[in-house]
């Protein structure tokens, strides 16, 4: 594993190695002080001033302001909120679903998804709480007796948009931060080397350079990238990745099965729930590679966000986009060819009806662009792959608007037809959540790595042959008095890491052996034999136990304690019950795999003894570290320092003794 970075299917950069990765991706947020950026985050506070006056005329007026009527009580608001939730699903499920098949080029691709995925599920998480009319009392959905004993209705799709926009957002962020972790261990080691470079040059460090190594050390746990705080991260990350492939898919379907349960025509088709995951998919993919080009030209990250990652991109919307012309296509023939006269009604007004402008937005938008990458140089144009993005997210905005505005505007009788023109209010809100996405993403472009290092080098295939640090060495007079925590050495790669490990672990030295470096090293926590937890199980069994008490309490509330009957439903329908109780079930999961996760690994732990060690910082960029803990009166650090100057295989680029 020596010699310049050889790059994988075009994934990489040629001169790409472990030290310039961390350069590229840490140094980007310094190009983002321009006035392009002050003049895009004006424009995104521009509009989250729009939504504050929007927020105010409502709290003032109500609900009405959207142009809500009596057939489409389900208006513009609800419509963005699907919208949003939508795109937050098809970011997360495309990067869970590359994490768990181990795809390469999710290195530039997952930090940013995840990133979309949350900001999304931001917006989205508005609308269910301002369409309350009184949204300071929004916790009154939440499932709790009040001072009246009376529950919750758990069977209104009020709850199950708490219940899964808290499921989401928890998962979500757990899986982003877990992910996280490493990279912001890396941003701690450089803040704190320019506090020391300050206070070299200057005799003390500057105030704002000393507070953002602060608050890198602290968001970053104590993270040592030791093998096994490796080899857990790893199973946390892809049992996160599982849970959300789960929430995802019962998210999107569950809304289906909602409409389902209505008696309304048109939302009772067999292919509905596979046409929300699609359009989901799609506009999900087509957000997040919009953002993959930005990132690429605002960062100037052309070297690990290169044209095959947007070339893959674009082969994964043109998919997605045959999957959904399918779905249309099948709903179309199947209400022409066995469907009643209200479902032909109902496809009758979304083609021509006062309406029809979504279909066709669908059609334009989100079908027909994507056609442009049967062709390989638009696969390859990063500003054909944005816009194309970009277009399948309008597009999917129409999808959601035909599905529920002509729907609901004319049912079975034509006298309950009631026409739905959107209002400036309703405009206006939707524009302000847009705002608070372009403001949170901006500001994550500025303090936060969008690119994951850490996973952008596990793809790097090797290395630059390591140097000396050019540190001096403590020597024996230095050490003799002092008590010491144990002895390093250090290397150049995971190779000469793992076979150190192997010679050392067959003599008995009277020490704890650890290693650490920037990236997982499996050979060397294999060498060490030391189990990386039971993670996946406890997860799992957290998973099954909080969807079971979520439904029991369902149950219990709806069929004892508050039995109020809706729809001529049974007492204990627990299909009702259903979507909430997997949220539920997979958000306890979620926060078990990352609780386990720091437990484990004895995490947060702010000081440790291996920071010590001289030039640990480079644990983090392209170092690889084994340290001999003393662990007992066998102890003895000259027999340890002679036997790793007669390795084998590779000798340690420098041995030092570590003083407590």
């Amino acid at each position: 594993m020596s010699g310049t970075t050889i790059p994988r299917a075009g994934l990489l950069g040629r001169d790409e190695d472990f030290a310039s990765i961390g350069r590229a991706v840490t140094e980007a947020s310094a190009r983002t002080r321009s006035r392009a950026w002050w003049i895009a985050f004006a424009g995104a506070c521009g509009l989250l001033g729009v939504f504050a006056a929007a927020l105010f005329w409502l709290l003032l007026n109500g609900v009405g302001i959207w142009h809500n009527n009596n057939p489409v009580v389900w208006a513009l608001d609800i419509v963005a909120y699907d919208w949003w939730i939508g795109i937050a699903c098809g970011a997360l499920l495309t990067s869970a679903t590359l994490r768990l098949t181990g795809a390469a080029w999710r290195s530039g691709v997952d930090r940013i998804a995840e990133t979309t995925a949350i900001l999304a599920a931001a917006a989205a998480a508005l609308y269910p709480i301002i369409h309350l009319g009184r949204p300071w009392v929004f916790y009154w959905t939440l499932p709790y007796p009040n001072t009246l004993a009376l529950w919750p209705q758990f069977r209104s799709p009020l709850v199950w948009d708490a219940i899964d926009i808290i499921s989401f957002l928890g998962v979500c962020l757990s899986l982003w931060y877990v992910g996280l972790l490493p990279d912001l261990a890396i941003l701690r080691d450089r803040a704190f080397g320019a506090v020391l470079a300050e206070i070299d040059a200057r005799g003390r460090s500057r105030r704002l350079t000393l507070l953002k190594a602060q608050v890198y050390g602290i968001l970053a746990l104590g993270w040592r990238g030791a093998s096994t705080h490796w080899e857990r991260w790893l199973m946390a990350t892809r049992t996160l990745s599982g849970l959300a492939l789960v929430l995802v898919v019962s998210l999107q379907t569950g809304a289906s099965v909602m409409l389902a349960g209505t008696v309304l025509p048109g939302w009772h088709d067999t292919l509905l729930p596979v046409t929300f995951l699609t359009a989901s998919l799609l506009s999900g993919v087509g957000v997040t590679a919009a953002l993959c080009v930005l990132v690429r030209r605002a960062l100037h990250l052309e070297a690990l966000i290169t044209e095959r990652h947007l070339a893959l991109m674009a082969r994964l919307m043109l998919g997605l986009g045959l999957a959904s012309a399918y779905c249309y296509a099948t709903e179309i023939f199947s209400s022409l060819l066995h469907g009643d006269a209200y479902d032909r009604g109902v496809l009758v007004r979304r083609l021509s009806g006062s309406h029809a402008w979504a279909f066709w937005i669908i059609v334009v938008f989100a079908l027909l662009p994507v056609q442009l990458f049967w062709f390989r140089a638009f696969r390859r144009s990063g500003l054909v792959v944005a816009l194309v993005g970009v277009a399948a997210a309008i597009g999917s905005f129409g999808d959601h608007f035909m599905l529920l505005i002509v729907t609901l505007s004319h049912d079975f009788l034509p006298s309950s037809a009631h026409p739905y023109r959107m209002g400036a209010w309703g405009l206006a809100t939707l524009a302000g959540s847009i705002g608070l996405f372009l403001a949170l993403l901006l500001l994550g472009l500025r303090t936060l790595p969008m690119v994951s290092i850490t996973e952008t080098r596990r793809f790097a295939e090797s290395h630059p042959d390591g140097q000396p640090s050019g540190e001096r060495a403590p020597t024996l007079a230095e050490t003799a008095e002092a008590p010491l925590w144990g002895v390093s050495a250090e290397f150049d790669n995971a190779g000469t890491l793992a076979a150190a490990v192997k010679a050392m672990r067959a003599r008995d030295f009277g020490a704890r052996i650890e290693t650490y470096g920037p990236v997982p090293m499996p050979r060397a926590a294999d060498a060490l034999g030391r189990p990386a937890g039971i993670l996946p199980p406890l997860a799992l069994g957290a998973a099954l136990l909080g969807g079971i008490a979520f439904m029991a309490m369902c149950l219990y509330a709806t069929g004892f304690d508050y039995v109020f009957d809706v729809g001529g439903r049974p007492r204990f329908s627990w299909q009702a019950f259903m979507v909430p109780s997997v949220s539920f079930g997979i958000l306890c999961g979620g926060l078990t795999a990352l609780l386990a996760l720091l437990f484990q690994n004895r995490l947060p732990r702010l000081n440790h003894p291996a920071f010590a060690i001289p030039g640990f910082s480079r644990a983090s960029e392209d170092r690889f570290f084994l340290a001999l803990e003393a662990a007992g009166p066998r102890f003895d650090p000259a027999r340890i320092e002679q036997a790793l100057a007669r390795l084998p295989d590779g000798r340690p680029l420098m041995v030092r003794r570590v003083p407590l």
